[in-house]
């Protein structure tokens, strides 16, 4: 189920990370406002755990 989440909206709804800063970080990863958990490549999901925790 997580897998079909948009990355976008499982970076809102973490505390203190609203819809800018959910999507700047996006942005400067390099990932899509379109793209879903699933879709993610190696270097964006290791980019958004090390970010993120």
């Amino acid at each position: 189920m997580l897998a079909r989440m948009k990355v976008l909206a499982v970076l809102e709804s973490l505390p203190k990370l609203g819809k800018v800063k959910a999507r700047r970080t996006m942005e400067e990863i390099g990932i899509s406002e379109s793209r879903r958990l699933r879709g993610l490549g190696a270097q964006q999901r290791s980019a958004l755990v090390s970010r993120f925790g």
